[in-house]
């Protein structure tokens, strides 16, 4: 073994054993459970979900890169940059903060940086940019599963609205319900509302389970096979539109077997969630996303000419004069780990880890109100982590249905996920409704005692129990609630539980609060059970009902109203 390569061995096992205890040794995240995981134990619970398990490939592809260059690395001389210890600085920052925010995205975005920083300032520009491409496959072991609440969803919506297009275009009569595709009754056939077949479209159909996974084969389809960078990065952007493309191809495949075969063979059923069927259409969509990236990469060489050969790197021999090992730099990157590891161990653990700002329980009787209780539903039980906390409640006036007001009331208490709170506009885009206004409300609960509240006004399609369909508004209002604060933002709610625990070292376990009531203006009351009322109306109602409630369920506002049950 050289002097120069003994270097590097010393570097390399420096830098292995930093990124092992930052990884694999400090407990760093618990959400709002009870105790710390690593990253390693946050990465492998996350890998076992399908959507993410190709994370774990991730590091022994970039592994793989940086061992096939490694004749020409070892041959560069080291010209290590400053700013790489600044890289260092900033990202041992996000990471202690991520560990006081309880924050693992802090942690993936400071230790994916810290690798950079560290090869920046050990080695040099030059073995960066080499190194570059390793490096952002590196980011691909990080799950970032914020994005199902968003992205997600959202996909959910494109797929459903899309495939409900080609099909109504093609004179099959379809029903968009939220995110399922029902086939419309035929009166002249005497065939029934979801006769043909009623799909389900939940998150892997998608696209979202393909998408990345996608994404990093098409980056290294394109780092193989073009040399350019503006046809890698076209390439890449390709792996969105196909990854719906092929999702779509699976969708029509579900629909056509559940019309020739049936739904328990096409799809599943409660035995088997996933029918063989079910699985192997699966399948389709990695075989038309790959033969699409080969069918673009074959028409860009065609159209743009072949992919020019790069030339052979220029290899330096090593210099008689033998570099000095950089003690200083491996003692600098010690110290640095070690005090950012030092500070997470003894910094004070933030408080009212466990303690809400609610009391999960809502009154049988408010005001004018009666109430009954709800059992969560299905597709609740299936969205929500299984320690999240869940009280519905249906509220109410005792009068005939020409009279009756009836309301929607949920509370939602986190769980050790924080993915159980969330924005509604997400899930209420895949539950087929449109939102067609925001404002923030102010609710005065007691003169001088304001409580702010988003109240959303949104509309769909509603089948009425003839089968006519017809357009159905509704208001939506809403807001969180943490250990000691309350906001109608969902952005805010974010930076308030990030900033309060580096700073305060308070954990809010946030609760979410929601009222909703049809606008019933242009509906029958025999068809709702409930009285015309527009859409200030109905405010009004919603309105008084949390003024009634929300001192019954808010810790916040129980101080300011005497208990008089």
């Amino acid at each position: 073994m050289s002097h120069f390569t003994k270097i590097h061995v010393w570097m390399l096992l420096v830098f292995g054993l930093a990124l092992a205890a930052l990884v694999f040794w400090q407990p760093y995240a618990a959400g709002y459970g009870d105790f710390r995981l690593t990253l390693i134990q946050e990465l492998l619970i996350r890998w076992k979900d399908p959507t993410w398990q190709h994370g774990f490939l991730a590091p022994f592809i970039a592994g793989w890169l940086v061992w096939r260059q490694r004749v020409e690395l070892g041959a560069m001389p080291l010209k290590g940059s400053p700013w790489g210890l600044g890289v260092i600085v900033l990202s041992m920052l996000f990471y202690y903060a991520g560990y006081k925010a309880n924050n693992y995205y802090f942690g993936a975005f400071g230790l994916q940086w810290f690798v950079a920083g560290t090869v920046l300032w050990a080695w040099g520009w030059a073995q960066s940019k080499r190194l570059f491409f390793a490096w952002l496959m590196l980011g691909f072991m990080w799950p970032l599963v914020f994005l199902e609440e968003t992205l997600g969803y959202r996909l959910q919506v494109l797929m459903v609205e899309s495939v409900s297009i080609v099909l109504n275009t093609l004179q099959v009569d379809t029903i968009r319900d939220g995110t399922a595709l029902v086939s419309a009754p035929d009166v002249s056939s005497g065939r029934v509302l979801g006769q043909l077949f009623h799909l389900k479209v939940d998150g892997p159909c998608s696209g979202m389970r393909s998408l990345f996974a996608l994404l990093k084969v098409s980056a290294l389809f394109g780092y193989f096979s073009q040399k350019s960078l503006g046809r890698c990065l076209f390439l890449f952007a390709c792996s969105f539109p196909l990854a719906i493309l092929a999702n779509m191809a699976r969708i029509f495949i579900l629909l056509g077997g559940t019309v020739l075969w049936g739904q328990d063979f096409a799809v599943g059923n409660a035995e088997q969630k996933v029918s063989p069927f079910h699985f192997a259409s699966g399948i389709v969509v990695y075989l038309v996303a790959l033969a699409g990236l080969q069918m673009i990469g074959t028409q860009m060489n065609r159209w743009l000419g072949p992919p020019a050969s790069s030339a052979s790197p220029k290899v330096e021999s090593e210099s008689s004069v033998k570099p000095s090992y950089p003690w200083g730099k491996m003692g600098m990157l010690t110290v640095l780990v070690a005090v950012t590891l030092l500070a997470c161990r003894f910094s004070p653990e933030v408080t009212a880890g466990n303690e809400a700002g609610v009391v999960m329980e809502l009154p049988v009787g408010i005001g004018r109100f009666i109430g009954d209780e709800e059992a969560p539903d299905r597709v609740e039980k299936e969205l929500l982590p299984a320690d999240t906390q869940l009280v519905k409640m249906r509220y109410r006036t005792l009068s005939s249905p020409e009279l009756r007001d009836v309301a929607q009331v949920t509370l939602v208490l986190s769980g050790a996920e924080r993915r159980s709170i969330h924005r509604p506009e997400v899930c209420l885009d895949g539950q087929g409704w449109t939102l067609l206004q925001s404002r923030v409300v102010p609710v005065e609960i007691n003169p001088g005692q304001v409580l702010e509240v988003k109240d959303l006004l949104i509309e769909r399609v509603w089948v009425a129990p003839d089968g006519t369909r017809k357009p159905l508004r509704a208001h939506y209002v809403y807001w969180f609630v943490g250990a000691d604060v309350t906001t109608p933002h969902n952005a805010t709610r974010v930076w308030l539980s990030s900033w309060d625990n580096i700073t305060r070292n308070v954990n809010h376990r946030w609760a979410y609060p929601s009222v909703t009531a049809w606008v019933t203006e242009n509906l029958d009351s025999s068809e709702t059970g409930q009285r015309r009322r527009g859409s200030d109306e109905t405010m009004d109602v919603i309105t008084q009902l949390i003024r009634d409630l929300a001192p019954r369920f808010q810790k916040s506002l129980m101080k300011e109203v005497p208990d008089v049950r």
